[in-house]
């Protein structure tokens, strides 16, 4: 299985092997984040916000994931990108799939990303691309922690 991942520091590493999901996000399980348009998928650990001493907020990879169209919050801990393949579960397959070839999208948003953030401005992109990458990460490491809301269902 190919897939990639960013760290914590910002690093992103491509690998092709078997997705040890306690390994690579953490025993408490996965959540997956909705990249439209995409044949790709990241996944995030499912707690991690609740739990930042374990999972530290993953500022490039939440810039990273929001510059590849995932809503704008803060993601904690490392980061795993697969493909992904809804049409799948019509054929009873899993919609994870291996990342697509050639993964250079992938590459340039990271290194995009990480230009924006040192304050630089890639060079394909435009000088308020940057700023927003900037406003976004700012962003992320000031927000409060989404709640979570726990209701009672009532079965009949």
């Amino acid at each position: 299985m190919r897939y990639a991942t960013i760290s914590v520091t910002g690093d992103l590493i491509h690998h092709d092997g078997t997705l040890d999901w306690d390994r690579l996000i953490g025993p408490e399980g996965k959540a997956r984040v909705h990249l439209p348009g995409l044949a790709a998928a990241g996944w995030v650990n499912d707690v991690g916000l609740r739990l930042p001493e374990k999972y530290p907020l993953n500022e490039v990879g939440s810039c990273v994931l929001a510059a590849l169209g995932a809503n704008i919050q803060p993601y904690n801990g490392q980061i795993v990108l697969t493909g992904w393949n809804p049409e799948n579960t019509r054929l009873g397959l899993l919609e994870i799939a291996p990342l697509p070839e050639p993964v250079d999208v992938l590459d340039t948003v990271h290194g995009d990303v990480i230009k924006a953030i040192a304050g630089h401005t890639p060079r394909a992109l435009s000088p308020s691309w940057g700023e927003q990458i900037r406003e976004i990460a700012a962003h992320i490491r000031t927000m409060p922690t989404p709640g979570l809301t726990i209701r009672t269902v009532k079965l009949s």
